[in-house]
């Protein structure tokens, strides 16, 4: 289509071509005749939901003439956001995306537009079209002139999310919304917070996972003291006791991994009774239920993992009576069993259903988590299959079943990739070459495919780079 005619140029020659009258096509469009003839004669703006229904009648795609549509609105001057925003919207529900690169850029010639482009980022967000979001909050920060500004704080933080959303590798804008998450409205930190407690967890960046723990213990208590979160026009994502409890959950979580018992099991005290919490409704007396059973688990796991195989049968029968939590049991069970040299074959044919389940999890499917109850989303969730993938391995090789060993050690490379875990992608090859001896043609090729994929991660490499190496 040629981008210097107009849509009124492309009608006319449509409506000429199939000889329609413009009643007929007014009829057909159900736009009404008299609008019809006034943008035809230039007197009447085109509104994009008539525009959608002119290019159905005329045979066109959905959005064929918004390349068009733009030219026609940036004439004269930028346009009203009253015409502007619907058909920005209309964009991303289509991924038209290269159509809203076309606008923003247009519009930032002049800056006082800015208000507008976030205000509109922001309905896309919560429209869940997150590609387009992720555009008009890019055009924010590059146009912002105020550093202090909040929508720059939140535009930041609103791309963190989405990629984290996404299951993306989203360290790179965590690292960029580090320095303005203290500028974001409270309602935001807290959430904001979560994110980068669970990103770093994921990392294993215990220090940074303590920092952003105690950050967030401590915004809660001062929102606590103060009663903020009693106002009508103060809302959050979740119950004020759930940030609370989750800071001390990442804490004691965060002890647990380095084998620190002691200090572990201090700070699972600390949400195993949070019935003390002042004005809870029903959501926060089901989170302080929540954090009941959390400690209870996670005692249970520190006791384990601590050598105490007295306390297995009740561990057990806590995760079939919790299934949420039988992910982070396997781990537990499979951990102590491979530093302590014992077995629990009787306790994981009881889950056996809930590992088939995990082995099927792969980029195509992930959506599927639904069908069984698990504790964690993307991206925690598919860390901790990483390393349940990767002790269930270890597992299999003590009893000489190197083909399961083989096997498994693939799916935690998988999973491994999915979140760019460095960790565990090294300890996933390391384990393969050790049985390399052992695998198939087939192992061999899904091996080299996943390192190739690992290459991708490393932006200073190129396509044709490892193509001409030994891979």
């Amino acid at each position: 289509m040629n981008l210097t005619t107009t849509i009124c140029e492309e009608l006319e020659d449509f409506m000429k071509r199939e000889a329609m009258t413009l009643h007929l096509f007014a009829e057909k469009s159900g736009v009404n005749a008299g609008t019809l003839s006034g943008i035809l004669n230039g007197n009447r703006p085109i509104a994009i939901m008539q525009l959608d229904r002119i290019t159905h009648v005329m045979g066109l795609p959905e959005g064929s003439l918004y390349e068009l549509f733009i030219n026609e609105c940036f004439i004269s001057a930028a346009p009203h956001w009253r015409r502007l925003r619907p058909f920005l919207l209309r964009c991303a529900e289509l991924k038209k995306l290269d159509c809203i690169r076309a606008v923003v850029s247009r519009l930032l010639e002049d800056l006082k537009q800015i208000t507008g482009i976030f205000e509109t980022a922001e309905l896309m967000f919560e429209q869940g079209w997150y590609e387009a979001a992720t555009i008009m909050y890019e055009c924010v920060i590059e146009s912002e002139r105020s550093n202090h500004s909040e929508r720059l704080a939140i535009s930041y933080y609103r791309i963190f999310q989405i990629d984290s959303i996404g299951g993306y590798n989203s360290i790179e804008s965590a690292i960029k919304f580090i320095p303005y998450r203290h500028r974001l409205p409270v309602n935001y930190s807290l959430d904001g917070l979560i994110m980068l407690t669970e990103l770093y967890y994921v990392y294993k960046k215990w220090e940074e996972v303590e920092n952003y723990a105690d950050e967030m213990i401590d915004l809660t208590n001062a929102l606590y003291k103060n009663q903020q979160w009693h106002d009508s026009d103060f809302t959050l994502a979740r119950p004020l006791v759930y940030y609370y409890g989750r800071g001390y959950l990442y804490k004691a979580a965060s002890y647990d991994y380095r084998r620190m018992f002691e200090e572990s099991r201090r700070w699972i005290a600390e949400y195993a009774d949070l019935s003390w919490f002042e004005g809870l409704d029903k959501a926060g007396w089901l989170e302080v239920e929540r954090y009941k059973m959390f400690a209870e688990a996670n005692l249970l796991s520190v006791d384990i993992k601590d050598g105490k195989r007295s306390r297995i049968a009740e561990y057990v029968q806590f995760l079939e009576e919790n299934p949420s939590e039988i992910l982070e049991g396997l781990i537990t069970l499979l951990e102590s069993a491979n530093r302590y040299k014992f077995f629990v074959d009787e306790h994981l044919e009881k889950f056996a259903g809930e590992i088939q389940f995990y082995s099927r999890i792969n980029r195509e499917n992930r959506g599927k988590l639904g069908e069984l109850k698990v504790q964690y989303k993307e991206p925690f969730h598919t860390f901790r299959c990483s390393l349940f993938f990767q002790k269930y391995a270890i597992y299999c090789f003590r009893k000489r079943l190197i083909k399961d060993g083989v096997r498994n050690t693939l799916r935690s490379f998988k999973h491994s990739i999915k979140i760019n875990s460095k960790h565990n992608i090294v300890n996933s090859m390391a384990l393969f070459e050790f049985y390399r001896n052992y695998t198939t043609k087939q192992q061999r090729n899904a091996y080299v495919k996943y390192c190739r994929e690992v290459w991708d991660y490393e932006e200073e490499f190129n396509e044709g780079d490892y193509n001409n190496s030994l891979l």
